[in-house]
């Protein structure tokens, strides 16, 4: 059996970052769109920050990645925790790796870092690292591999790690509507996943499903995060009223769309 290996992202290895996490998308020019928006982040951050991710290998092969950076980097948050890393992902999508501990050599290796110096904290420790753990179906679900790493739950959708530092939730606005938001949708993406730009694309055609007159925005929140911060952060706002449910819960979008447009 070969040895796994984790290496930092550089310059050198960045495509492997997507031979991963859009091993089966590679050719899809909606997906392509989205690898794009993150290669330029990525770019950036390691010309700013230094490496924001870390890719494990088994025969030389990309298998699996964990992506984090430091919140203080994030422009669309007004008030960031200091020395606080957030860990965006862990993402093994192979089902024949699974269980050969290519996610814990990840996470742990991230950890280690983080106690004697992480380099994209200019080489200084981590306070604590927060995570929003998600299911993507795939293995292991977050939520229970967070745990078994030591994990614990912070405020609500947030689970923390205390490296040099005591957790300290951070404080959250609620949206205030905005008269220019009324009779129009307004979706925000990431460009730190690239999934984030095509699925604000499904959304949009999936509103147009519910109302094909209804104007739809998308816009890019680390680019313009003064957008995201009017609206205190919402992912999706539809006249002027936030969506909670996630647009794959196609029955409770649909309910929750059209009640905020009062139907």
């Amino acid at each position: 059996m070969s040895p796994l290996m984790v290496a930092d992202l550089e310059e050198e290895n960045l495509d492997d970052v997507f031979r991963v996490c859009s091993h089966n998308r590679l050719d899809d020019p909606l997906q392509r769109r989205g690898i794009e928006l993150k290669r330029r982040w990525l770019l950036e951050m390691l010309a700013e920050r230094g490496p924001c991710t870390k890719i494990a290998y088994l025969d030389g092969r990309p298998m699996a990645q964990v992506l984090f950076y430091p919140e203080d980097a994030v422009p669309f948050l007004t008030d960031p925790r200091r020395g606080a890393v957030v860990l965006n992902c862990v993402y093994n999508p192979f089902p024949e790796v699974r269980g050969r501990g290519a996610g814990t050599a990840l996470l742990r290796s991230l950890m280690e870092e983080c106690r004697t110096g992480l380099r994209c904290l200019g080489g200084g420790p981590c306070r604590f690292i927060v995570a929003n753990p998600f299911n993507t179906g795939e293995g292991v679900s977050l939520d229970e591999f967070y745990v078994a790493n030591g994990f614990k739950q912070g405020q609500p959708g947030e689970m923390f790690l205390d490296i040099s530092a005591q957790y300290k939730p951070r404080e959250t606005s609620e949206y205030r509507a905005l008269r220019e938001d009324r009779g129009r949708a307004v979706m925000f993406f990431n460009p730190v996943c690239e999934w984030s730009y095509p699925f604000a694309i499904r959304v949009r055609e999936f509103l147009k499903e519910i109302d094909s007159d209804l104007p739809v925005e998308l816009i890019d929140e680390w680019r313009n995060p003064e957008e995201s911060v009017r609206r205190a952060n919402q992912q999706l706002v539809v006249n002027a009223t936030p969506i909670r449910s996630f647009w794959t819960q196609r029955e409770a979008f649909r309910r929750e769309v059209e009640r905020a447009l009062g139907r």
